[in-house]
């Protein structure tokens, strides 16, 4: 440059030189102005043409400059003309655009301008303001930069240098010191980088000399931003002598450090400033468009890792975000991998515990590195080997446990020896095991981590499909909890909010996931118990929750540096506002240099209210000291960071953000913006911290919406809390719009079954749902306060209260009167949103459960409830009736839907339509449906009414038939049509008429949204079909992938709340797999024509299996399962597979059938049989049985056999063709010929046994018939259990007939060849036995009745004074049977009749004493854990001959166990235990007391711990029955790995009661702690039989179809009798009293006072009690005190909507079943305290049965009620109280307790042969006896379970029908006259 504009001697220059210079000269001799402008062209081409990386192009450029301050003013014109036309030339954008891209060409034009400052002023303005556009001033401080360090280098030996240096700083309007301070770290690092150590100190002393600072202070001054210029350098790899240069940075930081520190620590030094440093690459270097900077940016991190030593770990998350995104980015792998791979190394080397955190995240990255080597070979395989070899190979110790949560990698040779670490690895992992992995994988920190583990997750649940449908089909419940758990974490993944690719990405694939894995029945899942958000956490509680639970996990797994800087920044402020300081980890210290940030006048404010210095430090290492070492680690480096606060305006604009085209995450963060402005106090701060992040994480942002909004309601103006109720109506306010406009369109099974589909309905649901939980976490805040004002209140003054354990950070600051205020503002807000607007939302986003709980709230309020027992009717508006029906109806509740109908004043034809849907009167449904229509002809709904009508009587036919015609009637409505059209189209597999309606739908425009979401799904579906028909691989991949995407926005939504609500949209994903499944069979097999089963490829075969067990665990109804049949009966006929078709014709059939749907099932079969499936006639028998055409199933059975070949019947022809010209047959079919001879041999078999039962049930048929046609059965199937049972039961009738007959005194009418009712006994007793001996399905039917049968002929054999000869073979005949029963039974048989075995040790026929005492000897050696506990207390019994025979049997058990020492010594512990436990129960201990310490008063007792003793839990004592038939080697109890007691807790609790009960705890050798109640004074025998009866209730409840569905059980528990008088009883956990709950509700609403109200409800029953005036009392005075309130509870402990239902629904059940059993034995005493609730389930759980057998009957106050059932328990079944499920469940239990009257009776002999103690106080005994009150007692209950009502006030009553009986019992529960007679403290109000 010099050169050129210096006139001396050019031989020194190029030839481009010359010619420039000879320009230059001739620019300055030329006069002539049209020669002057041809030579500035001349040097404007020259520059257009020359490369601009050569001085060619800078020295023309520089010709051009110069003339920019010629006096001619056209000359400046043209030159500045000519600059910009070359410059645009070279680069878009022009000449700013080529200073920006080349720092180079910059830096020159920048020196050039430099030297000419000075003298040429007007140059440099006319450059800045022609060519830049800016002006001159603006200029030079961009020149600054690039020129002052070499000016100040310069300005000792250049006086022209400091001349330059005071015209830069005249230039800026500021002074030369100030100009030098501003750029110091410029010049610092230039004179470190470029100079030696002489011209250092120059510089020091001219900046000492300038400054007056001397050269620690000005290094202090600028050191961060000075590591920031050494740093760039770092990376710098096209300067000259770089490496020389390179190496000395270290040593400059270093020199900067003892410097600045006077330390030699330079990776403790940096430390300080490294998140800085970091910031600087990432956004200076690593996000600009110059790949070159980019690469240097790397560099400079590598040697950052190098540099920083010991304190890598410190910096992990930051440093990974980097390199993953170099890696992301084709252009920056290469540098990237060689980083990451030394960082690896580094890592390994100072801190190998931290790569157990990163090895997911690494692994993840570099996977879609290595899927693209297998497809295209790249240099960067060898790098990503090492990298994976350095973390998994070398460290594979070390990484022991994260092993298992790595995917395997792709098959490439160069990766062998990692594949097979990884495989050695997770080689022996079960199934089981590989699925609790991959859950830990979805819900690790990292996006890409949880996304290659749903990836592999897809292979693993595709690859094992067996695997999953067995682990959902059993009954294991670890298995059950790991596929919740795996559910639960998969709907977490598709509700990811994250905006990336990967994210997006990451939500289809557990969509895919899901639908792989089925739609898996609710039931099964068993959901993490959700618990409503607590808003009364303190201010350090949530900054701890903030960043403990969210803003480390953010910070940990971005993926992204401004979402990872965001969170740093919210945690960095709040870490500050917490006092937390940079000390309180390691040796961070925090140097107090740089720019110090200013905060926040509120910050100043915030630390101001704190008592000083100290107390702040305090509770910022009292925060610290919360957070584990993990997250200690992550978060450190935001003690000592600096990044900023950027002040954001707020959102002022007015009225509500939400609109209905927002995104959520857009809506929430503008919501959580304006809140965050509006908010006030403190707590203002924190919020203000979290400004940031909010925007990228919408976890965070969903966790802070509740605290922001109850601050600005408690705290803010009124306009704000205006704005807060606008907001949150607008939303609700667009959501129940669209729910009445659905109203006119929406079917029942359009709603179940299609959803809104469409993504913008899906995001507005996320928008509802979010406002819901947000209402849900506020009521909860209001119940929570008022309980605890109230809880205050009652018990100290006001002026002392403080809500203690209530209270939130600023509850402490205000008095009760504040916080009411506070309170009730959020009162005003939750009443400011309608209920009814609520309950309309909800129920357009199919949340059914939150929109009955919000509507009966609406009714409640308005209407009351239907509670007799509390003197309240509830009348019902019809419209209220007819919106709970809709709601009941989608919640797919048909008991409760009944309930209602029964209170409705009116009828109409909407609820008769509904009512015949539920209950699948179709035909009825359709006959309504057209009279409505008649009325209303062109009301869209009705004739939407009539396609649904048709559609679900599969009358598709006609469907298309009415579709048509709709189509030209209502033409506006024609896409509406089509769609229902579709719907009809692919059922029928018509693909011509399907491709018409689709060709319409997708023409018209939206006419309406509703029916468009709704329908979308059966759309997308019949495209599907569409391109699966044509083999269109790449659109049925694509129509399948976007169907799965339209159901991500709702699926998201549902999950939010429940996976109930979430189960449609999971059915429809079974669906899609399916349809995915059956596309890769047909084109893999394309000779698939319609063969038999039999015939189909292994592929096929194996997919039919697959698909069956899918179907099978799925949820059992009809909404559920109809479609999935539907689509495979449409598949199936594609490919002419008609027996499978009519296979799920016939599974639709039986589906109908068990919901009641007769017409449905009935069609169903006709399809199925027009299909060819088999075993149809049985169907429809069971059709015709079940709706009570008995004579027409019969016959339909006998019809079908007489197509059967006289051969094959046998004995049982002549049975089966009598009495068949009776009735004559219908719908006759025949039994398929092409059936294997087998397989038509179990049919017959299958048909005869049937018809034999019905036959038998009904009476239609000889004995000597119904006996040929089970004697056929048994010859057809010989090894079949079931045959042997029912004729038994059969025998056994028979027996029974003339056992009565004969003992009535009629034997002398008996018939010459009739035998005694005991000879034919042996037979009965051989069939039970050998259908026992063939299976174990009805073993707790048949066992029992054996037993009984055995004892009852044993005593009659010893009472008969001199028996005969036939009597004494019979007797011998039944021995020898038993005896075979002993040989041939497996032990485990014998274990479930224990109980009854024991109760019989002292029979009086020595024969059979003798044999149930081997019997029991058997069972306790084989199973000595269990048996042992239920032989405790007969060994220890006061009847000498029953502790006598139980001494015996031990000790025989006992010498047979001799030679296992183990088994030997734990029957002498277990005597030792029982002796101390025995001692502990009637221990009295200091009555003052409620504690005995274990160690000072059973020494001995806890110095015998552990012992081998099982821990005496219901489970380990229940036995587990072999599900593939009878085993002799089962061991029933092995699978369980059950506890033994390993200890016993230090202090035993007394609890307050008159026999002074213990609580103890025994420590298991699981690591868990289990109660028991040990209690003295208590024969817990019955207690004892109480659960075996509730265990056999529990067996026959499961084998009823009504009551299966309905889940229905009865929970037990463990107890165990040690004496007749005292026991242990395992204790419930999880529930709490009825009496203790009520309570706490009436005192939280001002209804009840401990110290006064039990007070005077005596003193109000002492005064009107004399006078006979107990029911108006009661009803006067009594009942207004106490408005029922129990429906409280389960709002208040089921937070969320679903689990509040099922809650509700299960207390029902429980209830229901409970009262009818209680009933049953004469159960009495149902206090309050002894009737549990389960905070989890919601089951009612009875304890105590000490007042069994109508004791209660018996008692000073009689107890005249059959059951509990007050005004608080009826209050706990919802607005319609018994009416509807409870009702219902009653009579079904009954039936089913009266159906198995004598299974259950056998259970209940144990008490007539082993009485109970109150029963013989009167009698001494030496063994066995008949006991008066037990035999009184057997009776009663025989009488009830024959419909006699017996036991309660009333008079018994006659027989009555199950029905009749359940509203008799009832009337009497609920009834006043009752109620005001029970004992006071029983509690009848509550």
């Amino acid at each position: 440059m010099d050169s050129l504009f210096e006139d001396d001697d050019t031989c020194n220059k190029t030839k481009e030189e010359n010619m420039l210079g000879i320009l230059k000269h001739a620019l300055a001799a030329t006069e002539d102005p049209d020669v002057f402008e041809t030579l500035l062209e001349t040097v404007a081409e020259i520059m257009k043409m020359a490369d601009v990386h050569g001085d060619l192009f800078f020295f023309s450029f520089a010709l051009l400059i110069d003339q920019l301050d010629n006096s001619n003013i056209w000359v400046r014109a043209i030159a500045a003309r000519l600059i910009h036309k070359s410059a645009n030339f070279k680069q878009k954008g022009g000449i700013r655009s080529i200073l920006f891209k080349f720092g180079g060409i910059r830096d020159e034009l920048f020196e050039y301008l430099k030297a000419r400052l000075v003298t040429r002023p007007v140059m440099i303005s006319e450059f800045a303001e022609a060519i830049l556009g800016i002006p001159s001033v603006d200029l030079v401080r961009e020149m600054v930069p690039v020129v002052l360090p070499k000016l100040v280098v310069l300005q000792q030996q250049n006086c022209h240098a400091l001349a330059t240096l005071h015209e830069l700083a005249t230039q800026l309007n500021t002074s030369l010191p100030v100009l030098l301070l501003e750029w110091c770290h410029k010049v610092l690092s230039f004179v470190f980088l470029h100079s030696d150590a002489k011209e250092l100190v120059a510089v020091m002393q001219f900046y000492e000399a300038q400054t007056g600072s001397d050269t620690r202070e000005i290094f202090t001054a600028v050191l961060p931003v000075l590591l920031e210029e050494f740093v760039h350098f770092l990376g710098d790899a096209h300067s000259d002598n770089t490496d020389e240069r390179l190496s000395k940075v270290p040593d400059m930081i270093q020199e900067v450090a003892r410097l600045v520190t006077g330390s030699d620590d330079l990776p403790g030094f940096l430390r300080n400033y490294f998140v800085g440093l970091l910031n600087c690459i990432d956004t200076k270097m690593l996000r600009v468009d110059d790949q070159s900077l980019q690469k240097q940016a790397l560099r400079c991190l590598e040697k950052l890792i190098e540099m920083i030593g010991p304190h890598l770990s410190a910096f992990v998350p930051k440093i990974m975000v980097l390199l993953m995104h170099a890696v992301e980015k084709e252009s920056l792998q290469y540098e990237g991998l060689h980083v990451w791979n030394l960082f690896i190394r580094r890592l390994a080397q100072v801190s190998p515990s931290s790569l157990k955190h990163v090895s997911p995240q690494v692994v993840a990255t570099l996977m879609p590195c290595l899927e693209r080597e297998q497809h295209q070979h790249t240099i960067h395989l060898d790098i990503v080997v090492e990298i994976l070899e350095q973390l998994i190979v070398k460290n594979r110790q070390l990484l022991e446990e994260q092993l298992l949560e790595l995917p395997m990698l792709p098959n490439l040779p160069s990766l062998d020896n990692v594949n097979q670490i990884l495989q050695e690895a997770r080689g022996s992992l079960c199934f089981r095991e590989h699925l609790r992995h991959a859950i830990v994988g979805l819900n690790h920190p990292s996006l890409s981590v949880r996304y290659t583990t749903a990836m592999e997750l897809t292979k693993l649940l595709r690859a094992s499909k067996e695997d999953v449908n067995a682990m959902i089909l059993g009954e294991i419940s670890s298995d059950s909890d790991v596929i919740s758990l795996l559910i639960s974490s998969l709907l977490r993944g598709c509700a990811e909010e994250s905006r990336t690719p990967v994210g997006q990405r990451l939500k289809l694939v557990c969509a895919e996931c899901l639908g792989d894995l089925g739609a898996v029945d609710p039931v099964k899942f068993q959901g993490s118990i959700c618990h409503r958000f607590k808003i009364e956490c303190s201010d350090d509680d949530l900054i701890f929750e903030l960043i403990h639970e969210h803003l480390a996990r953010v910070f940990r797994a971005a993926s992204d540096t401004i979402v990872q800087d965001s969170a740093a920044l919210a945690i960095q402020e709040l870490l500050k506002l917490a006092g937390c300081q940079a000390s309180l980890h390691g040796n961070l210290s925090r140097v107090s240099v740089g720019k110090k940030k200013s905060i926040s006048s509120s910050e100043h404010k915030y630390q101001r209210k704190g008592s000083g210095n100290a107390t702040h430090v305090k509770r910022g290492e009292r925060i610290w000291s919360r957070f584990s070492d993990y997250i200690k680690d992550i978060i450190a480096p935001c003690l000592t960071s600096k990044f900023h606060l950027q002040y954001v305006g707020s959102s002022t604009s007015a009225g509500s953000i939400y609109r209905p085209s927002m995104s959520f995450r857009r809506w929430i963060y503008s919501w959580i913006r304006r809140l965050t402005s509006q908010a006030t106090g403190t707590r203002a701060n924190i919020f203000h911290a979290c400004r940031g992040i909010v925007r990228h994480d919408m976890g965070t942002a969903l966790y802070l919406l509740p605290y922001l909004v109850l601050n600005v309601i408690c705290y803010g103006t009124h306009e704000a809390r205006q704005s807060v109720t606008e907001e949150i109506l607008s939303v609700l306010a667009e959501a129940a719009l669209e729910s009445n406009k659905d109203a006119g369109h929406r079917t029942r099974q359009d709603v179940l079954l299609s959803g809104s589909d469409n993504g913008g309905a899906g995001q507005s649901e996320l928008c509802i749902q979010a406002v819901f939980t947000l209402l849900d976490n506020l009521g909860q805040w209001v119940d929570d306060l008022k309980e605890g004002l109230v809880l205050c209140q009652s018990t100290e003054a006001i002026a002392n209260c403080k809500v203690a354990q209530k209270k939130t950070q600023t509850e402490s600051q205000l008095d009760v009167d504040q916080i009411t205020v506070q309170c009730n503002h959020v009162i005003e807000l939750l009443a400011a949103v309608p209920k009814v607007t609520l309950a309309e939302a909800s129920f357009r986003c199919q949340a059914y459960a939150r929109s009955l709980l919000y509507f009966e709230t609406h009714v409640r309020g308005k209407s009351g409830s239907f509670n007799p027992a509390a003197g309240v009717s509830g009348a019902f508006a019809d419209d209220d009736v007819s919106f709970l029906m809709e709601i009941y109806s989608g919640l797919d509740e048909p008991d409760g839907l009944f309930g209602l109908a029964r209170l409705r004043r009116s009828a109409n034809l909407q609820d008769q339509i509904l009512i015949n849907e539920k209950a699948g009167n179709w035909a009825e449904a359709l006959t309504c449906s057209e009279q409505a229509l008649q009325m209303e002809p062109t009301s869209i709904q009705r004739h939407s009414g009539v396609l649904n009508c048709l559609l679900n009587m599969c009358h598709l036919q006609a469907m298309v038939t009415h579709v048509d015609g709709l189509v030209s009637r209502f033409p506006q409505h024609k896409k509406d049509w089509c769609m229902r059209g579709v719907q009809a189209a692919w059922r029928l597999g018509r693909w011509d008429l399907m491709g018409e309606y689709l060709s319409v739908a997708d023409k018209e425009g939206l006419v309406s949204t509703s029916t468009e979401c709704n329908a979308a799904f059966d759309i997308n579906l019949a495209k599907i079909l569409q391109a699966l028909q044509r083999k269109d691989h790449y659109t049925f991949t694509e129509k399948v992938a976007y169907s799965r995407q339209a159901l991500l926005a709702p699926l998201a939504a549902a999950g939010m709340e429940s996976y109930t609500r979430a189960y449609p949209f999971v059915v429809k994903l079974h669906m899609l797999r399916e349809l995915e499944d059956f596309y890769v069979l047909i084109t893999e097999n394309t000779t698939l024509n319609g063969l038999d089963i039999g015939y189909l490829d292994p592929k096929g075969c194996k997919m039919i299996k697959e698909w069956d067990d899918r179907l099978k665990f799925t949820q059992p109804s009809l909404w559920a399962r109809e479609p999935i049949l539907a689509l495979r009966r449409l598949l199936f006929s594609y490919i002419n597979f008609h027996s499978e078709v009519g296979s799920c014709w016939l599974q639709y059939a039986k589906l109908c059938r068990a919901a009641g749907h007769y017409e449905t099932a009935n069609r169903a079969i006709l399809e199925a049989q027009s299909s060819g499936a088999s075993n149809v006639h049985m169907e429809l028998a069971r059709l015709l049985w079940d709706s009570g055409k008995s004579d027409r199933a019969i016959a339909e059975l006998q019809q079908v056999l007489t197509n059967v070949p006289v051969e094959d019947l046998g004995v049982a022809a002549n049975a089966v063709r009598s009495g068949l010209l009776l009735i004559p047959p219908v719908n006759r079919p025949s039994i398929p010929t092409s059936q294997a001879r087998r397989d038509k041999s179990s049919d017959t078999a299958k048909t005869l046994l049937l018809l034999a039962r019905w036959a038998h049930y009904t009476g239609q048929k000889q004995k000597e018939d119904v006996i040929s046609l089970y004697v056929r059965v048994r010859e057809l199937l010989p090894k079949w259990e079931k045959s042997f049972f029912f004729m038994a039961k059969y025998h056994d009738d028979l027996v029974a007939d003339v056992r009565k007959r004969q003992e009535e005194g009629l034997e002398g009418k008996m018939q010459a060849d009739e035998k005694p009712w005991w000879s034919s006994l042996p037979d009965v007793l051989l069939f039970y036995a050998k259908g026992l001996h063939r299976g174990q399905s009805r073993l707790y039917q048949a066992l029992p009745r054996l037993l009984t049968l055995w004892f009852q002929f044993g005593s009659m054999y010893i009472e008969s004074s001199s028996p005969s000869g036939d009597l004494k073979n019979a007797h011998n005949k039944v021995m020898g049977i038993m005896r075979g029963c002993v040989k041939d039974l497996p032990a485990y048989q014998w274990l479930t009749a224990l109980s009854q075995l024991v109760s019989r040790i002292c029979h009086q026929n020595e024969e059979v004493v003798r044999l149930v005492k081997h019997i029991v000897t058997i069972v306790l050696q084989t199973y000595p854990q269990q048996a042992l506990w239920k032989m405790a207390a007969v060994s220890k019994s006061t009847v000498a001959a029953r502790r006598k025979a139980a001494a015996e049997i031990i000790q025989a058990a006992r010498r047979a166990s001799r030679q296992e020492k183990s088994e030997n010594d734990l029957f002498i512990q277990f005597a030792t235990l029982i002796d101390h436990l025995i001692r502990l129960c009637f221990h009295g201990g200091d009555p003052k007391t409620r504690t005995i310490n274990i160690s000072s008063d059973f020494s001995a007792l806890k110095r015998m711990m552990p012992v081998g003793v099982i821990l005496p839990v219901q489970q380990a004592l229940t036995i587990s029955l072999p599900v593939n038939g009878i085993s002799d080697i089962y061991d029933s109890f092995s699978a369980g790995n059950y506890a033994t007691i390993s200890g016993i807790g230090e202090d035993v609790e007394i609890l307050a009661s008159l026999q002074r009960p213990k609580k103890i705890v025994f420590h298991g050798s699981d690591g868990a702690d289990h109660p028991f109640l040990c209690k003295p004074k208590d024969d817990l025998r019955k207690d004892a039989r109480m659960m075996e009866f509730t265990t056999m209730i529990n067996l026959l409840l499961s084998k009823d179809p009504k009551s299966r569905r309905r889940k229905l059980y009865i929970r037990t528990f463990a107890v165990i009798p040690l004496t007749e008088d005292c026991g242990m009883v395992e204790w419930v956990l999880h529930t709490r009293g009825l009496r203790h709950i009520l309570q706490d509700l009436y005192i939280a609403c001002g209804k009840f006072d401990k110290q006064k109200t039990n007070q005077t409800i005596k003193q109000i029953y002492d005064k009107n009690g004399r006078n006979n005036q107990e029911v108006e009392m009661f009803k006067a005075k009594i009942l207004p005190m106490f408005p029922p309130v129990f429906h409280k509870w389960f709002l208040n402990t089921f937070s969320e909507p679903a689990s509040w239902f099922r809650a509700r629904v299960a207390y029902a059940h429980t209830t229901a079943v409970w009262s009818m059993v209680g009933h049953i034995v004469g159960l009495g005493d149902r206090h309050g305290e002894i009737i549990l609730f389960d905070s989890t389930t919601g089951d009612c759980v009875h304890v105590d049965f000490s007042c069994l057998f109508d004791k209660g009957l018996q008692l000073q106050k009689p107890e005249l009620v059959p059951f509990r059932l007050t005004q608080n328990m009826i209050d706990g079944l919802g607005i319609t109280g018994y009416e509807g499920i409870f009702l219902r469940v009653c009579e079904i239990t009954l039936s089913v307790l009266r159906t198995h009257r004598e299974t259950l009776m056998s259970v209940l002999e144990t008490f007539i042969h082993d009485p109970l103690v109150e029963w013989t106080k009167s009698q001494k005994s030496s063994g066995e006896v008949h006991n008066p009150h037990a035999q009184r007692a057997i009776a009663n209950i025989e009488a009830r379970l024959q419909g006699v009502v017996v036991g309660v006030g009333a008079a018994p009553s006659l027989p009555l029908s199950v029905e009749g009986q359940v509203h008799r019992l009832i009337a009497e529960a609920v009834s006043h006259d009752n109620l005001a007679k029970m004992y006071i403290w029983w509690m009848p109000w509550f």
